[in-house]
């Protein structure tokens, strides 16, 4: 790991040579020679982890220690100086200006000197560390596998190769029967099983299987972290019943158990906890949720409690042991990991030289064998096993397995992941013990993790590509190792949601406390806070977690609290109702911080010395108690990131919008004013309204070329023509959200046939749509969009049949009033592409006409809220005509649909399909998944998102 501390280091110390040339004029020579010898000492180190573990030389442990203490200092020599200077050129008040000129060469010049000075005695300090190698007698070390920097590109290619699931057909059989058993009571079940083992794959498996989805009326899932209140458990279970809930919920105890009796009141409902750790309170859970009587409910525990612990769940149902897996099962789930779904094992081992296939067989045998005899079963051992060989060439794999065999069982899985954990590269290291800081058992968005990595400088640049992809790519290769876990990709083919097995987070957590990297805790009362550089705090169980200490060393520090759930009896945002709240006051005393991430904590405003804190990257603070950002905002010259999403702030300084360093704002509300500086770095512009109209058809979004993701509200008259003007340089935008304001504004219809945005993926157009000036005979220009959402659009037939066009459109869906009719026809060769297609709560539809060659890809479709619906089949071309429909069609769900729904030709095929694939429910989960995100299966996503 202290290798990973340099490559940082030297990251910052070329991105300084590049950007800081003049500043660093004088001192630039001291700069170079301090690199290279750091360069060279990461050469020379960069699989100390592995002989550190070993304990080969007692030696080594403390030279690599000194080798990161030094590479620290160089990087708090820096910030000091580069805190300095930009301080200083942030400016004077007007009376100053004088003075300043006057000064501004002797500060200068003595801000050099000590930076010189502070360079020499680094660099006697690196002289006699690398001395030191002589006189004890250490060697160079050597890495425990070979390829480390150099991973095959079988692991990049194969990050999303899709999960398999192998055995647990006991298991699985025994579960649905215990779900769906003619039992009237609300009963418990318990899934146990050594952690790694595969009891969530298993859980969800079953969870998102057909028949459950069909039983049961309501399925909430949730992912918990450990040690939190049971009113918390409460809380995550009512979040995924109420996702809009969030700005306004301020319940108390009692009103919490109202809001989910009254939500789940005669309803047969499933709820699954995934990481409940101990049952202390487990009968306070249970009281709060209704017990229907004779509706068979039913509830889910993921634990790796042992089966005496679990029984306290429900003493009346024996808990779920889940086993390992036997050798067969083991080969396929291996063979599956490290060859891919085609299993080329010949390819990987072999390439082209020619073998018979019983040869090939016995080779596969013989390294099954050893796998098996090293993972015992594990799946989790399994899995990330692979992942690590999948790397390494046909000849390494002996060397790897024989470092793993051990008669130790207990610390089989911890030897896996050091050495998986050694074999990453350097530029790899960081990032992975990045997540120590995450929560645990949480699920979280990869853009987000990309985000803080950027800021934290974890991303060596590489010309042609921005630091998000990247990013990127770091995390698909993670995943391809298996450290990191694939949940959803986005709709570009991107990395979207990931989480990390608690087993591999422990890992991660110790790896990260024994190098120094990064601390976590539950409360800020440290015993050395001096020395603290990343500081992450967990805490669900206090409501105030006090924080006065000061962390002068501090870089990043990541908060996740409960304190805004913890709201007995508040009734409004403004009162104090004896609620402490966070002034933050520890953040101006840490001024080398550059990223503050901030969650569930009570805050009210920032402090204005913030704008002192001229290192900040990202400002994270999600907090819905915060209504104000102070105007010294405009100061952070290096900030990249801005999230406020879960706040009620509605205005920033205009200086802020003149940041030229700005990636990404994400907000709730915030108003976007008509002028802004020139943002070329913006890439994401979320939760944004527009209050006033734009003067002479100029819009803020101009000079933003290379925005990804738009946002934005309140769009009136004063925007649409400026709007288009911009689409015309926004050829990087994928994702496109436009609201009209209530006041009866209109989406000119114009605006979808003049786009230039030939990357646009996801449309969504909530408003309705003016089709007076469009011309019939204009061609649609968004050749990649592949899902769309309209909302109260009230669009009609002829709209309908135009956007059948759109080559590549995967998704289509029709929410409340988007469709102005009372009969709708899908058209021949309309939708060519489409697989899944919602419509939900469109109250005048009577009448759906299919014709013969439209929607011939359909998988899923799903119909809600209709009084009446009649489906029919046009066409007089026989069974052919139903080939599309026939081949592909997967599920039909119908939520909340009268019985009188009707499908002609009654008895046809298609009739027949309908009604063979149809899920008929009032589980308005399903239907909320749906048009949220266009989430067809819920399992992809569900948990608590961080």
């Amino acid at each position: 790991m202290a290798s990973a501390s340099i490559t940082f280091v030297l990251i910052r110390l070329g991105e300084l040579a590049v950007k800081e040339a003049a500043l660093l004029r004088g001192v630039d020579d001291d700069i170079r020679l301090l690199r290279d010898k750091l360069e060279w000492l990461q050469t020379f180190i960069q699989h100390a982890d592995h002989e550190r573990r070993t304990g080969a030389n007692n030696y080594i442990g403390l030279w690599v220690r000194q080798t990161r203490d030094v590479a620290y200092e160089v990087e708090d020599v820096l910030d000091e100086f580069l805190r300095k200077a930009d301080l200083e050129r942030l400016g004077l008040p007007a009376w100053k200006k004088c003075l300043k000129l006057a000064t501004t060469c002797t500060t200068q010049v003595s801000v050099r000197r000590v930076l010189r000075d502070r360079m020499d005695s680094i660099k006697n300090r690196l002289k006699e560390i690398s001395e030191n190698v002589d006189k004890y007698k250490i060697e160079k070390l050597q890495s425990s596998t070979s390829s480390a920097q150099n991973p095959t590109n079988s692991a990049a290619a194969s990050w999303d190769e899709e999960n398999k699931f192998v055995g647990f057909e006991k298991e699985f059989n025994a579960l649905k029967c215990q779900l769906l058993k003619d039992d009237k009571e609300r009963s418990v079940i318990a899934i146990v099983g050594e952690s790694g083992i595969g009891k969530s794959t298993l859980a969800w498996k079953v969870y998102d299987s057909s028949d459950i989805r069909c039983h049961f009326h309501q399925r909430v899932s949730i992912n918990i972290p450990p040690h939190i209140r049971d009113t918390d458990i409460l809380y995550f279970i009512y979040k995924r019943l109420c996702p809009d809930a969030d700005d306004k919920m301020s319940l108390t105890t009692e009103q919490l158990h109202a809001s989910l009796s009254e939500k789940l009141r005669n309803k047969r409902y499933l709820i699954m906890v995934d990481g409940l750790v101990n049952f202390t309170n487990w009968n306070s859970v249970l009281h709060g949720l209704p017990d229907n009587g004779e509706l068979g409910s039913r509830i889910m525990i993921i634990t790796r409690l042992e089966d005496k612990e679990a029984a306290y769940a429900d003493p009346k149902v024996s808990p779920l042991r889940i086993n390992y897996l036997n050798e067969h099962e083991s080969k396929d789930l291996f063979c599956h990991k490290v060859f891919g779904s085609k299993n080329q094992f010949h390819n990987k081992v072999f390439g082209s030289k020619p073998l018979l296939k019983n040869e090939e067989e016995e080779m596969l045998e013989i390294f099954h064998k050893g796998v098996f005899e090293i993972t015992q079963g594990l799946p989790l051992a399994i899995v990330v096993l692979a992942g690590l060989l999948r790397t390494k060439s046909f000849t390494e794999w002996d060397k790897v397995l024989s470092q793993l065999k051990t008669n130790e069982k207990s610390k089989r899985v911890k030897r896996i992941l050091a050495l998986c954990f050694d074999d990453l590269p350097s530029r790899l290291k960081s990032c992975f013990l990045y997540f120590a800081g995450m929560p645990e058992n949480l699920i979280f968005n990869a853009r987000h993790i990309v985000r803080l990595w950027v800021a934290k400088g974890f991303l060596k640049p590489k010309k042609g590509k921005t630091m998000e992809d990247i990013g990127q790519s770091y995390l698909k290769e993670l995943i391809s190792r298996g450290m990191i876990n694939l949940v959803r990709k986005d709709p570009s083919g991107g990395v979207w949601l990931v989480t990390i097995h608690d087993r591999v987070h422990a890992f991660a957590q110790s790896e990260a406390h024994e190098e120094s990297f990064l601390e976590v805790h539950d409360n800020a009362d440290l015993l050395m806070p001096n020395s603290v550089r990343r500081l992450c705090l967990h805490n669900y169980m206090q409501s105030h977690v006090p924080m006065d200490t000061s962390f002068p060393k501090l870089r990043s520090i990541l908060c996740d609290f409960a304190e805004e759930r913890k709201t007995n009896s508040v009734k409004n945002h403004g009162g104090h109702n004896g609620l402490r709240y966070h002034g933050l006051q520890f953040l101006p005393r840490s001024k080398f911080l550059r990223v503050v991430d901030l969650r569930g904590m009570r805050i009210r405003k920032v402090p204005s010395e913030i704008g002192n804190m001229v290192h900040i990257r990202y400002l994270g603070i999600r907090s819905r108690s915060l209504v104000h950002i102070p105007s010294s905002m405009g100061r952070l010259i290096n900030l990249q990131t801005l999230d406020i999403t879960r706040s009620r702030v509605e205005n920033a300084t205009q200086a802020f919008w003149e940041i030229p360093t700005l990636r990404h704002v994400m907000a709730n509300k915030l108003n976007l004013p008509k002028s802004v500086g020139v943002l070329s770095n913006m890439q994401t512009l979320t939760g944004l309204v527009c209050t006033d109209p734009w003067e002479k058809n100029i819009s803020p979004l101009h000079h933003m070329i290379y925005l990804r993701h738009l946002e934005i509200s309140g769009l009136g008259s004063g925007h649409w023509e400026a709007l288009a003007d911009a689409f015309q340089k926004l050829e990087a935008l994928v994702y496109l959200h436009l609201a009209a304001k209530p006041e009866d504004e209109k989406i000119p219809f114009i605006q979808l046939t003049k786009f230039t945005l030939q990357r646009l993926q996801i449309l969504e157009l909530y408003g309705k749509i003016d089709m007076s000036n469009a011309d019939i005979e204009e061609r649609y220009t968004l050749p990649n969009l592949n899902r769309l959402v309209l909302k109260l659009s009230m669009v009609n037939q002829e709209f309908m049949d135009r956007i059948g066009e759109l080559p590549n459109l995967r998704e289509l869906v029709l929410s409340k009033k988007s469709y102005d009719g009372s009969k709708l026809m899908f058209s021949d060769s309309g939708f060519n592409s489409v697989t899944n297609l919602v419509m939900a709560d469109l109250e005048d539809l009577v009448e759906w006409t299919i014709r013969p060659k439209s929607i011939p890809m359909i998988k899923r479709i799903a119909l809600s809220g209709f009084t009446k619906l009649n489906i029919k089949l046009e066409g007089n071309q026989g069974p052919q005509c139903l080939k599309g429909l026939m081949d592909h069609l997967e599920e039909v769900v119908l939520c909340n649909m009268p019985d009188d729904l009707t499908v002609e030709p009654a008895n046809s095929a298609f009739s027949e399909k309908i009604n063979c694939v149809a899920i008929k429910t009032k589980s308005e989960d399903i239907m909320d998944a749906m048009l949220r995100a266009g989430r067809w299966r819920e399992s992809m996503v569900a948990g608590t998102l961080y």
